[in-house]
């Protein structure tokens, strides 16, 4: 008789049970929140195993019978792909359906729509959830230069072609090293794993900026707006003004509009304020700096306004994030 395999993430139970509710519970407090929707009556029980960090959630998920997991959809802020360990499902990104099993894989954008559909029997999916953060910060160090639009993978991998299986390899490479408590007291190790999987995502899975990768990297920004962003970059905790930042670029605040809108889809005043945003987490994720300090030493003087941007932006809320 062929030995059982193990379940991924074995040493890592979050949840074994029959409570189905329970378990939606645990399942969002390691991935996002999303609705379940029970439509088989009778299984196992419901299983969970999970590492969950700010850059990386790995997890196995056995709901033990038929189900739909719903995300909310401006909850989903990372990048997230599923994989069968066994069984199968059917989930949706948009209106395209992507059956996981086998040699398949899903992938699902930050703030796409998407739902895990048709669990069948003893379906067991492992999930890994990357922080969008790493992964557009990686691709621009791929690129040298700052993304123009939002990254977006294609939604289905295949785990088939070599460039798949090494991907697999490593994934499961880093689920039993995930299983190793040393691993994950050390910060530097779950870092580079984290920025590892980034990478070879990015060189794996087509995506809107995979010709550009090709070809060694995007064009230069012009440079109007090299000065624009370079004077936000260094000022930003400084009170700026869109005249302040066309003034740098040496251009009308008509014209940084419409350059910023065309190379960043953003105002010059988003791009700021996403500046701020960004710096503020980093204080944050450190866990020494308080909220209000954190929000004061990025230029965001407003505390209300701060707290609802930074939900929008990360998903989570300034303290939650300090708290890690």
């Amino acid at each position: 008789m062929a030995p059982i395999e193990p379940l991924p993430l074995s040493r890592h139970l979050l949840s074994r049970t029959t409570d189905l509710e329970e378990f939606g519970e645990r399942l969002n407090a390691v991935y996002y929140p999303a609705r379940l929707r029970v439509r088989g009556r009778h299984g196992g029980p419901a299983v969970l195993h999970a590492v969950h960090g700010p850059d990386l959630t790995a997890g196995y998920v056995q709901p033990g019978r038929d189900v739909q997991v719903i995300p909310v959809r401006e909850s989903t802020t990372a990048f997230h792909i599923n994989f069968a360990h066994r069984g199968r499902l059917l989930p949706t990104t948009g209106d395209l359906v992507v059956p996981v099993e086998g040699t398949v894989a899903s992938v699902h954008n930050p703030g796409s729509e998407h739902a895990l559909h048709h669990w069948e029997p003893m379906t067991g999916v492992v999930g890994v959830k990357l922080s969008q953060r790493v992964v557009e910060e990686e691709l621009e160090k791929l690129l040298g230069a700052p993304l123009e639009a939002p990254l977006r993978f294609e939604p289905v991998l295949d785990l088939d072609s070599a460039a798949g299986r090494g991907w697999l390899a490593l994934v499961r490479l880093i689920l039993t090293e995930l299983d190793d408590p040393a691993v994950l007291r050390d910060e530097r190790i779950r870092d580079h794993y984290v920025r590892t999987l980034a990478v070879t995502t990015l060189t794996v899975q087509p995506q809107n900026y995979s010709e550009a990768l090709r070809t060694g990297g995007s064009p230069a920004m012009p440079r109007t707006l090299r000065r624009a962003v370079d004077h936000i970059e260094q000022h930003f905790a400084s009170p700026l003004t869109v005249g302040d930042i066309a003034a740098a670029g040496g251009t009308s605040v008509r014209r940084l509009q419409e350059v910023f809108r065309e190379r960043f889809e953003v105002t010059p005043m988003t791009y700021l304020r996403n500046v701020r945003l960004d710096h503020a987490r980093e204080l944050l994720r450190g866990g020494q700096t308080e909220v209000t300090e954190a929000a004061r030493a990025s230029g965001l003087s407003h505390l209300g306004r701060f707290a609802a941007a930074y939900q929008e932006r990360f998903g989570e809320l300034p303290s939650q994030t300090r708290r890690g």
